[in-house]
């Protein structure tokens, strides 16, 4: 058994953006969605498949950061006012589709994945969101359709020079500007990477503030920026990483996936 596990509105927003000017815009999203899934079960050979949808309900990272998100290009009102009866026909296509009121997305993904692995399931994580890319390891790795390419923890490591779990602090020290996320003034990925390969976390970075100099190569600026904004790193770092706590109810055998037509 290995469970495809797709980030819905990634998908389904990459494919109607490139289909939108057309006449018949919402039926060939809806076409080269199954047909994408489809080719990933056969690609990835995964024999169970979720789709999830995003929770349009504030999460408790809007209440920890209001900002969260802020800027982001709204749905097209077309696709949006689609979308309930894009998701019915996904699953009447036999495509399990999900959510969770109150919860991100992302995190039912990783929740999704986490309980696979705790049965001893592989997954695969279909999207092109990079925040997924801390969850690959044991039993759990990511794929972008678009450019078929499928990540484990060496290709994690190739693109950004660190372990997947990492990553948290990486965007702690860097921000993120997808999801307006603060970081610390100043850093961005060639600084926050030598602090990370120099201390190997952002906690360990912190107790050593004194000695990033000499260890990372620090300018005195920038030790001092970590120690004015250190609050704003730990925040991001919380935002910024996935958490497996949502409390999903269901049975991976519900997640069969369907056979091709």
């Amino acid at each position: 058994m290995k469970l495809l596990i797709v980030d819905a509105m990634n998908l389904i927003r990459r494919v109607y953006a490139a289909v939108e000017n057309t006449p018949t815009a919402l039926e060939a999203t809806l076409g080269r969605c199954i047909a994408t899934i489809h080719n990933n079960l056969e690609w990835l050979e995964c024999s169970h498949v979720a789709m999830v949808f995003e929770s349009e309900a504030k999460t408790w990272r809007h209440d920890l950061w209001p900002d969260y998100k802020k800027g982001r290009s709204p749905m097209p009102d077309a696709l949006h006012q689609a979308l309930e009866d894009l998701r019915r026909q996904l699953q009447a296509a036999g495509i399990h589709c999900l959510d969770q009121y109150g919860w991100e997305a992302d995190d039912v993904c990783a929740a999704l994945a986490r309980r696979a692995q705790r049965h001893g399931i592989s997954s695969v994580i279909l999207s092109t969101d990079k925040g997924f890319f801390q969850l690959v390891g044991h039993s759990i790795q990511i794929a972008n359709h678009f450019d078929r390419k499928l990540f484990d923890a060496e290709g994690v490591h190739q693109r950004y020079g660190l372990a997947p779990q990492q990553l948290p602090d990486f965007w702690a020290l860097t921000g993120d500007t997808t999801n307006h996320l603060p970081g610390v003034t100043g850093f961005g990925p060639k600084t926050a990477g030598a602090v990370l390969d120099a201390c190997g976390s952002l906690n360990r970075a912190l107790i050593q503030l004194d000695q990033l100099t000499e260890l990372a190569g620090l300018r005195a600026s920038l030790v001092a920026q970590l120690q004015q904004d250190w609050q704003l790193a730990l925040l991001t770092r919380e935002l910024a990483t996935l958490t497996d706590s949502v409390p999903i109810e269901l049975n991976f055998r519900e997640l069969r996936a369907p056979r091709p037509q």
